[in-house]
C-alpha cells in the first residue's frame, strides 16, 4: 500500500485565549481533516525524546524511525545538504536568518519575509564585507540562509531568533570556545545592522551550528518541501527530493503545486513525505489567527482535493512534527496528534 505522510509543521498548539481557549487546529474550519478524523484513527506521538530541545530535525528523525544522540547538532548541515551545498566533515555550518529590528528591539525573526532578489542582494553585501575563502554566506532566496566556516572545530552557543522577539538585539550575540571566531561572528552580527540599515531585513542572526553526520540510507521515497532542512533530512536517509517552483516555506507557498508534485511522486514511489512549514512560522510570529487561516487554506487546497482525486488505495497520515506555541512563539515538547486515514479508491 502506498503511504503519504503529511507533516504540518507546528500544527499542535496551546489553548489560545483569543480563540476561546481553543488551539488553532480545533478552532479552524477543516472539514477534510475532520472527515479523516471521523473515518480513521486518531493517536498521539511523542516526537521529542526526553532531554532534547523541541526542533524540526529531532522530531522528523524520530518520526522516520531514527535515534540521534543527545549531542546532535546538525540542523544547519541538513539545510546545506537540502540546498545542494558541498560540506566536508571539518566545516561548521551556521544558520543566518535575516531579521528586522527597530530601536534595538527584535521585531521579526524572518525579516518580514524578503523576496528572492532582496535576499540575494543582502547576502552579496555580507560576503563583500565579511566573506573570505574560509568564511562564506550562502543565499537561498528567502530569510533562511547559511554561513559556512571551513576547517573549523569550534563549539558555538547561540539563541534562535524566533525565541527573542521583542527583546534586545544584543541577545543575538554568540559565544564560542574559540575567541577569535566569536569576535568574528559577533562583528558580522553587529556591523550588519549598519550595512543593511536601508533594508527592511536590517540585521542577521547567526545560530544553529551543525556538522556533517551519517545515517543509514534505507528509506525509499520522495520528499516534497519548501524548506531546506526537510529536504536535507530526506537526502540524508536516502530519499529523493522534488523541487517545486513556488514552494517557499511560508504562507505564500504554492500549495496546489506541492500537492500536484506529491501526487506525481505517488505514481512511482510507495512513500512520500509532504512537509508544510507556514503554520510553524505563524506561531513564531505569535499570530494565532494567521495560523488558523493557514490551516484552513491547507485543508481547502491540499486535504480536500487529496480526498477527491483518484489515487488508488492510499494510507494518509496527517500530523505535526512538534507543537509550537502561538503564545510564546516557542517549540513545545508535548505529544502531537496523529491522524491516520486509509483512502480506498
Amino acid at each position: 500500500m502506498k503511504r503519504l505522510l503529511i507533516i504540518i509543521d507546528g500544527m499542535d498548539d496551546e489553548p489560545i485565549p483569543e480563540l476561546g481557549n481553543m488551539a488553532p487546529a480545533s478552532y479552524a474550519s477543516m472539514p477534510s481533516l475532520s472527515f479523516m478524523r471521523s473515518h480513521g484513527e486518531v493517536n498521539s506521538q511523542q516526537t521529542i525524546p526526553d532531554g532534547y530541545a523541541a526542533s524540526t530535525e529531532i522530531a522528523l528523525m524520530t518520526i522516520l524511525g531514527f535515534t540521534v544522540g543527545s549531542d546532535f547538532d546538525s540542523r544547519s548541515w541538513f539545510e546545506a545538504l537540502g540546498g545542494g551545498l558541498e560540506v566536508t566533515d571539518s566545516d561548521l555550518c551556521l544558520r543566518c536568518n535575516l531579521i528586522t529590528h527597530c530601536n534595538s528591539i527584535i521585531e521579526s525573526h524572518c525579516g518580514h519575509y524578503p523576496d528572492t532578489d532582496e535576499s540575494h542582494t543582502i547576502i552579496k553585501k555580507l560576503n563583500e564585507h565579511f566573506g573570505e575563502d574560509d568564511f562564506t554566506f550562502h543565499s537561498f532566496g528567502n530569510f533562511r540562509n547559511l554561513l559556512i566556516v571551513r576547517n573549523c572545530w569550534a563549539k558555538i552557543s547561540a539563541s534562535p531568533p524566533h525565541r527573542l522577539l521583542d527583546q534586545s538585539v544584543d541577545r543575538l550575540l554568540i559565544r564560542a570556545n574559540d575567541l577569535t571566531l566569536e569576535e568574528r561572528l559577533n562583528r558580522c552580527i553587529t556591523e550588519s545592522r549598519t550595512i543593511l540599515r536601508k533594508h527592511i531585513a536590517n540585521g542577521i542572526a547567526i545560530w544553529a551550528p551543525g556538522r556533517a553526520i551519517s545515517f543509514p540510507n534505507n528509506i525509499k521515497g520522495s520528499v516534497v518541501a519548501g524548506v531546506n532542512v526537510v529536504k536535507g533530512i530526506g537526502r540524508s536517509v536516502g530519499m529523493s527530493v522534488i523541487d517545486v517552483p513556488g514552494a517557499t516555506g511560508d504562507e505564500f507557498t504554492d500549495y496546489s503545486a506541492k500537492l500536484n508534485a506529491t501526487l506525481q511522486a505517488l505514481k512511482k514511489d510507495d512513500f512520500v513525505l509532504l512537509h508544510i512549514e507556514a503554520t510553524d512560522e505563524a506561531s513564531h510570529e505569535r499570530a494565532p489567527f494567521k495560523k488558523v487561516r493557514i490551516l484552513e487554506t491547507i485543508d481547502q487546497l491540499v486535504l480536500s482535493p487529496l480526498l477527491t482525486k483518484r489515487t488508488g488505495v492510499l494510507q494518509i497520515t496527517v500530523q505535526g512534527d512538534h507543537a509550537t506555541s502561538s503564545l510564546s512563539g516557542k517549540h513545545l515538547s508535548s505529544p502531537v496528534t496523529v491522524i491516520n486515514y486509509t483512502k480506498n479508491e
